[in-house]
């Protein structure tokens, strides 16, 4: 765990961010770490929090905000502890400016001891945490005191490395950043004299003057004072050519590395795990490798840390591209680059042995007491890379490849595409004008459809920046097309395309054809069972392929066991299938895949709910090597995690066919989607099913998926749609001779009716559903329509026929094995035993109730089990139990998108605030839930309507 202060405050847990909270908690928390383990008044707390005016609640408000904070943190990272008057959190250990801090201490340390080189390296490591200004965003004028004295610390950090770089002689490559530094602090005479001196002595002295120059006159007008007698002497000296001070006083090393990118952007923590393990001086050789797909920047990333790693390595940095993904380029075989790297220390040609083995031991031989910083870019395999490794400590290696180096003995980096705040900033540094900040709308976009790739944002700046009349809007216009997005993608000699199809070329081609269908497959995210239906294979053979493309960086993995491709490598696989693959061929693939998807989930629900076998569609054919589920709870999860992937799947039927597929789907899933409340799902898929139904001319499936369709909008209180498509759905089906369907439709519409208060249109119509279920022996049905009736008889106020219905019903489903309907059923019992003050049997109810809809992952049922909870708690004067089974059914209602429960909820929680006496907070519940009731136009606003006049006047 690691809290970040050096740039936006920031708390990560296995390098995923955590969230923290709006901005009071955030100031709370930087107040807390920049406090550094020492205890911090609750006083002090509120000054940071609102300054000048806090309200009268200010220390509360602290205290709860507190409480939220230790919610939220990581329970395995340090707490923050109650102290007499505030609150202390020690997080010295887990806190990026306390490990500046010692890394600076460190640092000095060597530095007094006379070891330079790993003084700098420490100083590198140290400046490297930093990923903009202390508590980037946050403001916090209370913290000012510590803000500044680590913007101070930093500052003077950067000038002594500096001092170091200088000693080195890497004069040239320091003049970039202390331009840029000493434009930031313009007064700060140090980085100016530092300025000066790199200029001078690569041969800018005209420049180092008028550096000298500028500071003279912002001082002047300004401050009214000169510069120092320190830096006037040193501007005299360079005036006077003076030699002692154009010569560094140490030795140039042999360095082949390239030109570090000026436009470089972001990767602070992944510099930092490169640079600490080079700066080991105990590690016999460390070696760090770099992964990633292409384009993604690993060749950059080694040249940044190569150059701020320069100073530890005296004697050589060498640099060989190995060519494993260079266009005309064989890779270098290993003896070759060899040869490359011994002559580069100086060794005659004819010294260097012939056989691999023997040119090896003489290369480590040449390292020995040493210090060489060895870059091997664009690596083909381990085999390339092993004969290159120095054998002796002193030297350290950076390996850049497309491919994971599994048989490496090294530190691994993959590296992602950029965070989009990285990536804003590349695509500044890039088109060096105003353009991308004045649209951050369409600069955003651009990015998006870049998919971050560092490679896609360089090429896209650059075009954008020899285009002076383009806009970031008509860029994002170019680049929207994802039939023409790599074409956008290219400039000079440089295409994100070509890029792409060296990985490409180098594929088997078993593993070329899945990454081509990959690419034009409907999916957000595929695992192997799936994957091996697109080529007809078996699932551990794709799983092997896929594995693969993820070893290439070809595929991304979203999780353990499912792949996905880069929304880039998406686009260029689906290029390469539609010249490579015929349409026939791709249709084929389709249908396999869209048929494993529809049996497995057929397989998946015979397990959620085998009650209801008979009312989803009968598969022909024999099995299609789908997976089996052993339990409910694995044919559960495998319907959560694939639910985007079967939505995507009835879609892309619905419009492209084949259309059964699309219909199918919803015939099979409505039950899911039921009981799981992903209502608005539900809508999609079953509108999608009807589309189909009606394109193929097939009532029967037409009227299927109204019904379905017809259930979610009751539960999302769309009562007349839902009506519409109830008796829409009856009429077909009753047209089609499918009584059972036809129940289904009806009970529905009962459903539908009993909400909006029509209780003799709903007794007549769930009657008619009884009797459909007769006339089918549908047990199933026939506990549905009695738990309906239930429901009418009970808002009739026929206790007695209620209790007889919800019984029977609960017999049935008992009977048949359908927790659904026995769910339902006791849940209602519960609430009338409630309403006769037999608080006893209420509960045992409830209870039932709520441990059938946790057993079968029904979130309707236990949303309304725990509002019956609360109303029974409330009733029996347990007010604060009530308050939060309220609560929870109201954020289960919110989050199954249900407003009638949501309603319900606020009512309920309005009237455990009044018990205890909050009218406000009461009022406030019960407006909102009026304002749901008339919205769904149902007569339960008319007693809360009531409850808020009495409330107003006072007769509570």
């Amino acid at each position: 765990m690691l809290f970040e202060v050096l740039g936006q405050l920031e708390v990560r847990r296995n390098g995923q961010v955590t969230s923290c909270g709006g901005p009071k908690h955030q100031k709370i928390l930087a107040a807390l770490l920049l406090a550094f383990g020492q205890p911090v008044p609750v006083t002090h707390l509120v000054d940071v929090v609102w300054e000048a005016e806090p309200p009268a609640t200010a220390a509360k408000q602290v205290r709860n905000a507190i409480s939220d904070l230790r919610r939220a943190l990581p329970p395995e990272g340090p707490s923050i502890e109650a102290v007499t008057g505030g609150y202390r959190l020690d997080a010295k250990g887990h806190l990026d400016a306390a490990a500046f801090i010692r890394m600076t201490e460190r640092a000095r340390h060597r530095l007094a001891a006379g070891d330079d080189l790993a003084a700098a390296s420490e100083f590198e490591a140290a400046l490297a945490l930093w990923r903009g200004d202390v508590l980037a965003g946050l403001e916090c004028p209370s913290l000012q005191p510590q803000v500044a004295k680590l913007r101070e610390l930093r500052l003077t950090v950067f000038e002594e490395w500096s001092d170091l770089q200088l000693e080195r002689g890497n004069h040239r490559a320091l003049v970039g950043e202390l331009t840029s530094w000493a434009r930031e602090h313009p007064f700060r005479e140090r980085l100016t004299a530092l300025l000066m001196l790199a200029l001078y002595r690569s041969g800018s002295p005209a420049e180092a003057t008028l550096v000298f120059q500028r500071l003279e006159r912002l001082l002047r007008e300004e401050l009214g004072v000169g510069p120092s007698a320190e830096l006037k002497d040193l501007h005299e000296r360079i005036l006077a050519n003076d030699e002692a001070l154009a010569s560094p006083r140490k030795p140039l090393p042999r360095s082949d590395l390239p030109r570090d990118t000026p436009s470089f952007t972001g990767r602070s923590r992944e510099l930092v795990k490169l640079i600490t393990p080079a700066a080991d001086s105990e590690a016999t050789v460390p070696v760090s490798a770099i992964d990633g797909m292409p384009g993604v920047g690993k060749t950059a990333l080694a040249i940044r840390a190569a150059h701020r790693l320069a100073d530890r390595f005296p004697d050589a940095q060498l640099f060989v591209d190995l060519h494993a993904h260079t266009p005309g380029h064989p890779p270098l075989s290993p003896a070759t680059a060899l040869e490359k790297l011994i002559r580069a220390l100086g060794v005659d040609s004819d010294r260097i042995p012939h056989e691999l083995h023997e040119r090896a031991s003489f290369w480590r031989a040449q390292l020995t007491n040493r210090r060489v910083l060895l870059v091997l870019d664009n690596a083909l395999d381990t085999n390339q890379v092993e004969p290159l490794l120095p054998g002796t400590e002193g030297c350290s290696v950076l390996v850049t490849s497309r491919k994971r180096l599994t048989g490496l003995d090294a530190a691994t980096l993959t590296l992602d595409v950029l965070p989009m705040a990285d990536a804003r900033r590349l695509l500044f540094n890039v088109t060096k004008d105003a353009r991308p900040m004045a649209e951050p709308a369409a600069t955003t976009e651009v990015l998006q459809l870049c998919g971050n790739l560092p490679l896609a944002i360089r090429i896209a700046g650059a075009r954008l920046r020899h285009r002076g009349s383009w806009s970031v809007s008509y860029l994002a216009d170019r680049l929207r097309d994802q039939c023409s997005r790599l074409e956008e993608l290219k400039a000079d000699d440089h295409s994100v395309a070509a890029a792409f199809k060296l990985s490409y070329d180098q594929l088997r081609d078993e593993h070329q054809d899945l990454f081509r269908m990959l690419g034009t497959a409907p999916y957000a995210d595929i695992e192997p069972h799936a994957a091996a239906a697109l080529l007809g294979l078996t699932p551990a053979k794709a799983e092997e392929i896929l594995e693969d493309l993820l070893d290439a960086h070809l595929l991304e993995q979203s999780m353990a066991g499912r792949y996905r491709l880069h929304d880039l490598l998406r686009s260029y696989a689906a290029d390469l299938s539609v010249i490579e693959d015929s349409e026939s061929q791709r249709e084929e693939a389709f249908r396999r895949l869209f048929e494993h998807y529809l049996r497995t989930a057929a397989s998946a629900m015979d397990v959620l709910s085998p009650t209801e076998r008979a009312h989803r569609p009968a598969l022909q054919g024999g099995s299609s090597g789908a997976p089996r589920f052993s339990d409910y709870d694995t044919a559960l999860k495998w319907l959560n995690v694939e639910r985007v992937n079967l939505l995507t799947v009835a879609a892309k039927c619905a419009t492209h066919g084949p259309s059964a597929y699309a219909y199918l789907l919803s015939a099979t899933l409505w039950r899911y989607f039921h009981i799981s409340g992903y209502h608005n799902d539900a809508f999609m898929l079953h509108t999608h099913g009807i589309a189909a139904a009606r394109a193929a001319g097939n009532s029967r499936y037409e009227a299927d998926s109204l019904a379905s369709r017809g259930y979610v909008n009751w539960w999302l209180g769309r009562y007349e749609h839902a009506r519409n498509d109830c008796v829409t759905a009856a009429r077909l089906a009753d047209t089609a001779n499918d009584r059972s369907l036809e129940g289904r439709a009806l009970h529905a519409l009962g459903l539908v009716y009993t909400r909006l208060g029509a209780h003799r249109e709903a007794r007549a119509t769930l009657e008619e559903t009884l009797a459909a279920s007769w006339d089918t022996s549908d047990r199933v049905l026939e506990g549905y329509a009695l738990r309906g009736l239930g429901e009418v008889h009970h808002r009739l106020g026929d206790t007695e026929a209620a209790v007889s219905s919800y019984e029977q019903a609960s017999a049935i489903a008992r009977e048949v094995g359908n927790i659904t309907v026995e769910g339902y059923a006791v849940r209602a019992l519960a609430e009338i035993h409630a309403g006769q003050s037999e608080y006893g049997k209420a509960l045992t109810h409830c209870l039932r109730a709520l441990e059938l809809a946790r057993t079968g992952k029904n979130r309707n049922i236990e949303n309304r089990a725990l509002r019956t909870l609360a109303g029974i708690h409330r009733d029996m004067g347990r007010h604060e139990l009530a308050m939060q089974r309220y609560r929870e059914a109201l954020r289960l209602a919110d989050e199954t998108g249900n407003p009638y429960e949501a309603a319900c909820a606020h009512d309920g929680v309005g009237q455990a605030h009044l018990a205890q006496g909050r009218t406000v907070e009461a009022r406030k519940h019960w407006k909102q839930a009026v304002a749901i009731y008339h919205e769904l136009g149902v007569p339960e606003g008319d007693q809360v309507r009531k409850r808020l006049m009495l409330l107003d006047h006072g007769e509570n």
